[in-house]
């Protein structure tokens, strides 16, 4: 076994803007948790609207959770719906658009600040005549259900097998009733967003309990076990991105990944592979 290590570290999300029609909870980044390496937010817009035009100094990895975002750009103008993942690779200029309610989970990398976003005020937007190239633009993947268990579900935007992905993976996790996983001890590190419900980390040290609305980081090598103790929904990301052999997973009889769960997953994972 790998020796415990230290306690998962919980962090209170923070709201870092409030608008009539936009609210951004930042659970990771500049504000929340000082990490310059990576950001990670929930934002809701309850209404029609739009941002400035920007050209973020960052890579961002967007999961949008309901409704749709329309993103303009060189290119022309891209649509990502519910159920989709988009990169924006950074330098890309490009302008938000809501047409209506709608959520996401922005991750960013490295982490945004307002200094990095480069925004455009209004009044002082460029005037862009660069032509798009071929391959510029935003880049959209659609999301995989790599893991469908009778209480769990856990779906990935981007990571080996939704975007071929090695550096990263983001998903996001449904629990619908109270179960618990087996014990592990990943090879990454983990950003945890609880957005509903609690999450409770088990480690011979004790037990972390995360409620919603927090943030929660895993330190690769941590053993650790997860219990769900009721529905839930949160976003893990995983630097450099999971796999089923880089989780040092401790079969457990009555976990809630079953045997053909399992299969499925490291099948998944094999085909992405082998197809490489």
């Amino acid at each position: 076994r790998a020796p415990s290590g230290a306690m998962p570290t919980v962090t209170p999300a923070v709201e870092v803007a409030k608008l009539d029609n936009l609210s951004i909870t930042e659970y990771f980044g500049g504000v929340a948790t000082g990490d310059p390496r990576l950001s990670a937010a929930h934002v809701v817009v309850t209404a029609a609207g739009e941002e400035a035009w920007q050209t973020p100094s960052f890579d961002e990895y967007v999961i949008i959770t309901s409704g749709e975002v329309h993103l303009q750009h060189a290119g022309g103008e891209t649509v990502v719906k519910q159920g989709s993942g988009v990169f924006l690779k950074s330098g890309l200029r490009m302008k938000w658009v809501f047409p209506g309610p709608c959520s996401y989970v922005p991750i960013c990398m490295p982490a945004f600040s307002p200094d990095n976003v480069n925004r455009e005020e209004e009044g002082q937007e460029k005037e862009s005549k660069a032509e798009a190239k071929e391959g510029e633009g935003p880049v959209i993947f659609s999301s995989v259900d790599v893991v469908t268990a009778p209480d769990l579900t856990i779906t990935e935007f981007f990571g080996h097998v939704a975007s071929k992905d090695p550096v990263i993976s983001a998903c996001v996790a449904t629990v619908r009733a109270p179960c618990a996983e087996a014990f592990q001890a990943p090879d990454f590190d983990e950003y945890v967003l609880v957005l509903s419900g609690e999450v409770h980390l088990q480690q011979e040290s004790g037990t972390t309990v995360v409620a919603a609305g927090q943030a929660c980081f895993l330190k690769a090598k941590e053993r650790v076990k997860w219990v769900w103790p009721c529905a839930s929904t949160y976003v893990p990301i995983c630097l450099p991105a999971f796999s089923p052999a880089g989780c040092n997973r401790e079969e457990e009889q009555g976990a809630a990944k079953d045997k053909a769960t399992m299969d499925r997953l490291h099948a998944l994972h094999a085909d992405v592979a082998q197809s490489a």
